[in-house]
């Protein structure tokens, strides 16, 4: 079998721990001054003077589309079996790197409208995974073993290591996905309950994939999660909390969608390039 999961292994990691730096840990927590920018980005919506991706380049929506509320409900009340997950380990096909596009939606309770941006991320298995966010404004996440880079839109560059109980995770998460992806069903049942239905067609390979960790810390800082894709993950929902049979119409608590799309398994040598964040030139010479 090829290496698989180390990718989506660290993916996960960075998008459930690094948005916690970045975005703070739920609406309650949001940093104000990243908030009056989503805030600002959400009104903006249509202004030309916003950075935006070629044409050429921006996600389309990926099919089939994001599962329903009744169908993430029902996902969250049928358990996983160990010939499902061994299948799927099977499945997946990934490699040591990657490069794409992704479009990210953000539901905060806080906010009448979603938040959507969209960008790029490049993966190295030797040196981390960098997350460029292109609209409505510029910033960039890179995340190396515990230490977390964020660039702004004006150059400057914040370094932040992991605190314990985010070292923790950051120790335990990719384990336990690196579990999944290389068909160590036994490993991740221990850690995580797991949600899988029954594929009605035997011919689509397309899959979804729920989780919610065993462990209470990790279980309220990351809620449950959504996987969906077929040979690759094509899409990751991450929700605020478990959904219950008495939520048929609407989730409730936050939730943030991810699409990925133009996945390449290797990296260019201007691609590797880009992993050594520096400041912009105003910004040094303003030091």
């Amino acid at each position: 079998m090829k290496s698989l999961g180390r990718f989506y292994c660290v993916l996960v990691f960075f998008l459930l721990v690094g948005q916690t730096y970045a975005y703070g840990n739920g609406a309650d927590k949001t940093n104000g001054f990243e908030l009056k920018q989503a805030q600002t980005s959400e009104q903006s919506v249509g202004d030309t003077t916003q950075t935006s991706l070629p044409a050429n380049t921006v996600p389309k929506k990926i099919q089939p589309t994001a599962l329903s509320t009744a169908q993430v409900v029902t996902l969250f009340n049928t358990t996983a079996s160990n010939e499902q997950l061994t299948h799927l380990a099977s499945q997946l096909q990934l490699g040591t790197q990657a490069k794409g596009l992704f479009q990210q939606t953000r539901h905060l309770a806080v906010l009448k409208r979603p938040l959507k941006s969209a960008g790029q991320f490049m993966f190295s298995q030797d040196i981390g995974l960098l997350w460029q966010q292109q609209t409505p404004f510029k910033s960039t996440l890179l995340l190396k073993q515990n230490t977390l880079f964020q660039q702004d839109s004006f150059g400057n560059i914040q370094q932040t290591t992991a605190n314990q109980t985010s070292s923790a995770m950051a120790e335990q998460l990719p384990q336990l996905m690196q579990g999944l992806l290389t068909g160590d069903v036994d490993a991740l049942a221990k850690d995580f309950h797991l949600y899988m239905a029954p594929q009605i067609d035997q011919h689509n390979p397309y899959w979804q994939l729920g989780l919610v960790a065993k462990d209470p810390l990790i279980a309220k800082a990351i809620g449950a999660m959504v996987l969906e894709g077929q040979q690759q993950i094509h899409r990751l929902t991450m929700l605020s909390e478990k959904p219950t049979i008495a939520e048929k119409d609407q989730l409730s608590g936050d939730k943030t969608v991810i699409e990925f799309v133009h996945v390449s398994p290797t990296l260019s040598k201007m691609d590797l390039q880009q992993f050594d964040l520096k400041p912009t030139p105003s910004v040094t010479e303003g030091q």
